[in-house]
Order: C-alpha cells, then structure tokens, then sequence
C-alpha cells in the first residue's frame, strides 16, 4: 500500500511540474513580445505599461478567489480549466489587432492562470505528509523558476524559426505544447488517494492534526476560511513577505538589465543574460532552500526568511559597486537563488497553515498579495526613477524592501528554536 502510495505520489507530482514548466508561456509573452505586438499594432507606451501590469492584477484577484474554489470544488478540474482557457486565451492573442482587445484578453488571462498554482498546492498537500513537504513544494517550485526561462527563450526562438508568422507565433507552438502537457496532467494526476484506491496520510503534528479537524468542521458547514486564516497575527506577517519579496524579484528581472545597459553600468551587462541567469538562480534557490526548510534542517521557516532576505539585502548592496559581468551574472543568480527560496517556503506554510482542507485558500491569499506586489512594482520602481531621475535609487528602495523582509522574518521566527528534524517521529 506504502509503496502505491508513493508511485502516484510523485507521478502527480512530476505531472504537475512538468506542465508548470510551460505554464509561464501563457502568463508572460504578451509581456516578452510587447516590443513586437506594440510595434504591429501601434500601441502607445502608457497602453503598453497597462497591458503588461494587468496580468499582475487579474492574476492576485484570481488567487484569492480561485484557492477557494480548488478546496471547495476540486483542485484538478480548477487546474485543467486554468490550463485549458489560459492556452485558449493566448491563442486568442494571436488574431488580435487592437489594443482593447488584446487588454481584455489579457486580463481574462491571468484570472485563469492563476487557478493552476493555487490548485497545485491543494493537490499537493494531500500527497505529502509534514517533514515531507519541503521536498515536494521545492521540486515543484523548481520548475516554476525554470518557467520563466522557458518563457523567455521558446517564444523568441519560434518567431526566429518561423519569421512569416511574426509575434503572433509566440502565441500558436509554444501554447500548443502548454495544451499538451495540460492534457498529460489530466490523465495521469490523482488528486487524492482515495481516488487511486488509496488511504490518506495521517497527519505528524498534533496542531495541524487539530487545525484540520477545525477546518473540516469549517467546510462541513459551507463556511468560508478567510476569519480563520487571518486570525493569527503571523499570518498576515507571511503575507507581507510574500508581497515583498515579489516586488523584489520583479525588480530585479526589469530593473538590472536597464541599470546596466542605461545607468551607470556602461552596458556591461545584456538583458538575455540576465533573464536566465535570474530564474536558474530562482530555480536553484527554491529547489535547494524549501527543500532544507521543510524537510531536513528548520523547524523554524522565520529564520530561512531572515538568512535569504539578509542575502538578498548585502546582494542588492553590493550592485551598484560592481563593474564585470562575470560578478554581476553570479551576484543575479545568488539574489534569485534567496528570494524564490523565501517564495517556496511560503507553499510550505500556506499547507501548513491551510492544512488538506484549505491550503489552496492559504496558498490564494499568499499569492494574491505576492502578485499585487508584481503589480506595485510595474508603478514603484517606475516613479522613484522619475522622483530621483537616479537608477542608484531604485537599488535603494529595493534594499529597503529586504530590510523589511528581514524584519518581517524576525516577527514570524519562533522563540527559542532548536534546529531538528521538522517531523521524523
């Protein structure tokens, strides 16, 4: 039975993973092709800064409603539905030549896609037992990170490939493989075990046994969990995490690039570089920290967020100081490396704190405030340029925001904590 239970285990696991690797192409190629579609269509810069945040937008709603929705309805049809209209949706993309439309479009779009990481984290939960956990949000994490490298470089080697279609390619082939790997995930995925014939896991921890005795009571009444997720303080706490460090890492992947190539950095650096090194680094990072934090070393996740946000904060430090690529590209990559492993940790919490019931819910509202955090960024970074007319500022505000993070880290950090085993007993 053990043994069944740990073949569908991870062949949902590696489904999901798998099909979350090309996610991204549905999230960010309006984004990456905006420079293409702004210049067939003639779409103004204010519409292009628009059509890009909303996406952030419509993405954070759609977390907090869709993570609900998986507890409640089901998270395998809620993910095979985001990944269908999001795939039909950016084909959509395809035939658009209007810039309203392509805005709509794109909003629809990130309400939809936001139902598959949250429903992810639901199906995850009910596979992997506490002191497990960290290994299976890591793994699946990784290849979140890796998304963002996909999506940068598929799109732009289809439209290489096959000139004649021009940007609208971007939104044919690689969505076509999205529809393939959505599929994939649909066949072979279990929810839960009960629907392989299999027995739950018993829970390790006796307040999450007790947490999710409340929260079935919870369910079993048609209430919804929000007062209850927000009746702990730290909770909140987490949230501001997850908003600062998205606000960081969207910082980064926009703003390193254009300091070196427009500010004081003399072109030392291209921005192809850096949107690989940054999400290999964040793959790395959330792979190898969520890994550690939930299954091998802390049973104290405040402290790995006050370890990577002081990484973080001495990285973004130090920027403005360096003056080689080959430094530049390893700071990039140790910066990714500390905050997406601060973003897998939060998933780890969001099922801790949600338990089986709602860890979507959980998972929703963290992502909610880490994508309104994505969409604070397009304006911040932004406005403290035209305040300060100085790139140096935007590394300051940004090492504000770690110092921040630290802070937060330290409030959500137990007292007393001795490094063991979360779970082994």
């Amino acid at each position: 039975m053990e043994k069944n239970f740990n073949r569908y285990k991870w062949i949902t696991l590696i489904a999901f993973a798998f099909m979350y690797n090309f996610v991204y192409l549905g999230r960010f190629s309006v984004n990456n092709m905006m420079q293409y579609i702004a210049g067939d269509i003639n779409i103004t810069a204010h519409q292009q800064d628009i059509v890009t945040a909303s996406v952030f937008a419509s993405y954070a709603l759609g977390s907090l409603i869709n993570g609900y929705l998986a507890d409640r309805f089901g998270a395998k049809k809620i993910i095979v539905t985001g990944g269908v209209a999001t795939s039909v949706l950016n084909m959509c993309i395809s035939i658009q030549h209007d810039w309203s439309a392509l805005l709509l479009i794109n909003i629809l779009n990130g309400y939809f896609q936001s139902m598959i990481w949250v429903g992810g984290i639901n199906i995850l939960s009910k596979w992997w037992v506490e002191g497990e956990r960290g290994k299976g949000v890591g793994i699946a994490n990784f290849f979140s990170g890796m998304s963002h490298t996909v999506a940068y470089i598929f799109p732009v080697m289809v439209v290489s490939l096959w000139l004649q279609f021009g940007w609208r390619g971007a939104f044919i082939v690689p969505i076509a493989v999205l529809m393939l790997f959505v599929i994939l995930f649909a066949v072979f995925a279990k929810e839960k075990p009960e629907n392989a014939g299999l027995e739950p896991y018993e829970g390790k921890v006796d307040r999450h046994v007790r947490r999710e005795t409340r929260f079935r009571r919870v369910m079993d009444e048609g209430k919804m969990p929000w007062k209850y997720l927000f009746w702990k303080t730290n909770f909140i706490w987490w949230c501001f995490i997850a908003m600062l460090s998205s606000i960081c890492r969207y910082g980064l992947i926009n703003w390193i690039p254009q300091y070196y190539d427009n500010g004081s950095g003399d072109g030392l650096l291209s921005e192809s570089f850096s949107n690989l090194t940054l999400p290999v680094g964040m793959a790395f990072g959330t792979l190898i920290v969520t890994w550690i934090a939930g299954t091998k070393m802390f049973n104290n996740k405040g402290l790995v967020v006050i370890a990577m946000a002081a990484i973080s904060c001495t990285l973004v430090a130090m920027f403005p100081m360096i003056d080689d690529t080959q430094s530049i590209l390893i700071g990039i990559f140790f910066t990714g490396f500390a905050l997406y492993g601060i973003n897998g940790i939060l998933w780890v919490h969001a099922i801790d704190q949600g338990c089986r019931v709602f860890s979507g819910s959980a998972a929703g509202v963290l992502n909610a405030f880490a994508y309104f955090g994505a969409f604070l960024e397009s304006f911040i970074f932004p406005e403290v340029l035209k305040i300060f007319n100085n790139y140096l500022s935007v590394f300051i505000v940004m090492e504000i925001m770690c110092l921040m993070m630290i802070v937060c880290g330290m409030v959500v950090s137990k007292k007393n904590t001795i490094i063991v085993p979360e779970v082994r007993e």
